[in-house]
């Protein structure tokens, strides 16, 4: 009779393993724990404070993300390069590190909805005639030298009749500095940028360029993303996301 017990006790410990590894969410509920993936270096998404701890807007979105499966967040650095690696070892359960989504990972990582995109804007003044870059013909423009913006912009120069004159700038800085002071009448800067320069002064912000920031997890993990992208569209809802967001741009950090 006791191997009997011993035997169908072996049996349900085998079947629940099964269930875990098949379904990742009951494998990280029953561990209590979602290992995040980070590369702590990319202020304000993940980087390191003063005590030595991990903060940033990915740090707390891992944290929401893990509060809403009723775990707790423990975060794995690495490099970024390193980042993928992470998963294929089953160091972490998801990466959450400003991640741009690689197209020829597809077959081997699955990824979440965007819930952040750090594409370049075009900004201008609220009173300004400006709101799309086909409003830019013969107008003054800030880019910043070398960035994506940059090259939309001389897609603009080759296209619009006149032309828009390009000012070459080497910061975001500087280049919303010569739109504040009346050097330029619009500027291209990143997103993050763009996003700082509207809460202070009234600003158009149009996305020209696109760097979605995903979730990524194993295919085989891929309930899991699911069921992120249901707790990201609920933050999206309520305003959280946005809250969060809002909460590193404007820091000092």
């Amino acid at each position: 009779m006791r191997r009997r017990y011993l035997a169908l006790a072996l049996l349900v410990l085998a079947l629940t393993g099964c269930l875990n590894r098949a379904d990742p969410v009951a494998r990280i509920q029953a561990a209590g724990v979602l290992r995040v993936a980070f590369d702590p270096s990319f202020p304000p998404f993940e980087f390191v404070d003063a005590a030595g701890g991990a903060i940033g807007i990915d740090v707390d979105l891992g944290g929401a993300l893990a509060e809403s499966l009723g775990v707790e967040a423990h975060f794995v650095t690495t490099t970024y390069d390193g980042l993928y690696d992470a998963l294929i070892v089953g160091r972490a359960d998801v990466i959450i590190s400003a991640l741009y989504p690689d197209p020829t990972r597809t077959r081997d990582f699955v990824f979440s909805t965007p819930y952040f995109n750090a594409g370049e804007m075009l900004v201008a003044p609220q009173q300004s005639s400006i709101a799309a870059p086909d409003d830019l013909a013969g107008r003054q423009l800030a880019v910043v030298f070398g960035t994506d913006g940059h090259m939309a912009a001389l897609g603009w120069e080759e296209r619009l009749t006149p032309p828009p004159v390009l000012i070459l700038k080497q910061s975001a800085a500087e280049a919303l500095q010569a739109l504040t002071t009346g050097e330029v009448e619009a500027a291209v800067v990143d997103g993050l940028a763009a996003r700082a320069a509207a809460r202070a002064t009234p600003l158009v912000t149009v996305l020209v360029t696109d760097e979605p920031y995903v979730i990524a997890a194993r295919s085989a993990d891929a309930a899991l993303i699911d069921a992120f992208d249901e707790t990201l569209d609920v933050m999206r809802g309520d305003g959280s996301l946005e809250l969060l967001l809002e909460r590193w741009i404007l820091s000092e950090y």
